[in-house]
């Protein structure tokens, strides 16, 4: 007890006793009498309010089963027009869509796409909006009214200038609703590699080649997009600066170099103090933290790793699942399942159709009580998401 606490007790108990012995300080009025018994009533017992679910628990807990799995997947939609593919799966409401094909789309056309795909898909619940606008050679809308965006290498050579300007990237993409950018790589490339390593270094889309580099980089890039209301994205864990080979185009990629203590997951942990509230996961396998399983299927690199040793507990998600070759020997429902599964929570393919089957698989596999209480709680991490990034309002 303080001594604060402990000088009014004391207190307290004088005037008890002062009570007690009869004794009345002027001016005060006297303890009204009990009544008497069988005519009174006793005073109501106080009442507490509990605090209001929040609105992604109300959304929840109207949506169908349907409309729940739903919200676990972001298909492809062109960004200068959308297609038939992407308007049928927008009318099963997915949770969220990334813009491709956008090199020549304006401002205006790709506004007009989005607000064609809230209207279509995100009646019930809005949309996450995605575009993978990283800088250099990887900008997807780079069409008229959209800044041209240096390489990350050359963004992280001014890193105190790097927030301001991430901050204009961002204005830009909210402006025509763009909501999530799949932006920064944090990958921290092996200079033994530099361009030989394809997937980032070939292309400069790393902010530096040490740690220390690229960390204040991806902090400043996210700290950017934060300051416009973008939700910026950590990718792709756990690195890719240790391979030659691309995922995207090459299957069987191995890291055998990063384990659970390589200072390379540093920069990571630096964008997820700057606040990231999503990390993208490799397609890779990781030898050294789990042979048995590519990554974005590793409880061990999501859950271990990420959630429990990292800290993180925003939302996982998966690089593109539909065209990558990595993916080419597992079917397209089982990438979703497997993902969600390990402990992931929002998948990601360009491939419009792929939402159909996706969803059928995860359907079926949610008849197994464990694995829809995963499914329901990575709805539920989506859902919060979006509230937090003021897209969902009851």
């Amino acid at each position: 007890m303080s001594r604060s606490r402990a000088g009014a007790a004391a207190l307290l108990t004088a005037l008890g006793l002062f009570a007690a012995c009869g004794g009345q300080s002027a001016g005060a009025p006297a303890a009204p009498a009990a009544p008497p018994s069988g005519t009174g009533s006793a005073a109501p017992a106080p009442t507490t309010t509990a605090a209001p679910a929040s609105c992604a628990t109300r959304t929840y807990d109207r949506l169908t089963e349907p409309q729940r799995f739903a919200q676990l997947v972001v298909v492809g939609v062109p960004a200068g027009g959308v297609s038939q593919a992407a308007r049928t799966a927008l009318a099963r409401e997915p949770g969220g869509i990334i813009l491709t094909d956008g090199e020549s789309a304006s401002k205006d056309a790709v506004t007009k796409v989005v607000t064609s795909a809230q209207a279509t898909g995100g009646a019930e619940v809005p949309l996450l909006v995605a575009a993978d606008q990283e800088g250099g050679q990887v900008q997807e809308l780079e069409g008229p009214g959209f800044p041209t965006m240096p390489s990350a290498l050359a963004q992280g050579r001014d890193a105190d200038g790097l927030r301001a300007a991430a901050k204009g990237w961002g204005d830009a993409l909210r402006d025509v609703g763009v909501t999530v950018n799949l932006a920064p790589v944090a990958d921290v490339v092996n200079p033994a590699l530099g361009e030989a390593n394809a997937p980032v270094g070939k292309f400069d889309r790393q902010y530096g080649d040490d740690v220390a580099t690229a960390s204040a980089g991806v902090q400043a890039f996210v700290a950017g997009m934060r300051d416009a209301d973008v939700a910026p994205t950590l990718k792709h864990f756990p690195g890719l600066g240790e391979v030659r080979q691309n995922t995207d185009f090459a299957g069987g990629v191995e890291d055998t170099v990063t384990g659970p203590d390589s200072p390379s997951l540093q920069s990571f942990a630096a964008g997820m103090k700057a606040g990231a509230p999503l990390v993208m996961m490799s397609s890779a396998r990781y030898s050294e933290i789990d042979p048995d399983e590519q990554a974005l299927f590793s409880s061990r690199v999501m859950q271990d790793l990420l959630r429990e040793r990292l800290g993180f507990d925003g939302v996982i998600m998966t690089d593109d699942v539909g065209a990558a070759a990595a993916l080419e020997d597992t079917p397209v429902g089982a990438r979703a399942t497997k993902f969600l599964a390990a402990g992931g929570d929002l998948v990601l393919t360009i491939r419009p159709g792929d939402l159909a089957p996706m969803l059928d698989a995860i359907t079926t596999a949610a008849r197994e009580p464990a694995f829809a209480q995963r499914a329901q709680d990575a709805v539920r991490r989506v859902l919060t998401l979006k509230e937090q990034q003021g897209i969902l309002r009851c």
